[in-house]
């Protein structure tokens, strides 16, 4: 089984990632180390401190492999059998972020990325699998994200409602 796992910096992603691959035991690839490893970039890009992907190169890389579990940011361009959308409240996103030391912009950026449900958006606009799996970790703990994924790959996907737009919030 492919399972990809995407969403907003501070969603969870890596947390439950872990937890999945122990459960589903699938090895584990997070994009952030690969990216590097493999040298999957095309460039680095110095204000936001970050590689620019080079996506067909990190198709390329999967695209032989068949059992595998994929999270960061953008695991939603890799093909896979199902892909996780991991969300939370920009607020909680902030609070998750500022304990990494995120600078302003970077918190005010990945919030308002949540508000507007980017990753979302991209994946449902465009998805490349064919179980889709959107679920809110603002209130779960990692262990029980992980468990409301493993329903949701058994029962064929699980699409929660979930919109911040009306929210207001602080910084």
């Amino acid at each position: 089984m492919r399972i990809t796992i995407t969403g907003t910096p501070g969603t969870g992603k890596s947390t439950v990632a872990q937890i999945l691959s122990r459960k589903l035991s699938l090895p584990l690839y997070n994009l952030s180390d690969l990216i590097k490893k493999e040298k999957l970039y095309t460039s680095y890009d110095e204000k936001r401190d970050a590689f620019i992907v080079d996506i067909e190169k990190l198709k390329d890389f999967f695209k032989e492999k068949k059992d595998f579990i994929a999270e960061g940011l953008i695991a939603h361009y890799i093909p896979s059998d199902v892909i996780v959308i991991l969300r939370a409240k920009p607020e909680v996103i902030i609070s998750r972020l500022k304990e990494r030391n995120y600078p302003q912009e970077k918190l005010n950026e990945n919030a308002e990325s949540e508000r507007i449900a980017f990753c979302a958006t991209e994946v449902f606009q465009n998805p490349l699998s064919p179980v889709i799996i959107h679920i809110d970790t603002t209130e779960r703990k990692p262990e029980e994200v992980a468990n409301v994924i493993m329903k949701g790959i058994k029962n064929g996907g699980l699409v929660e409602e979930i919109d911040w737009l009306e929210d207001q919030w602080d910084i």
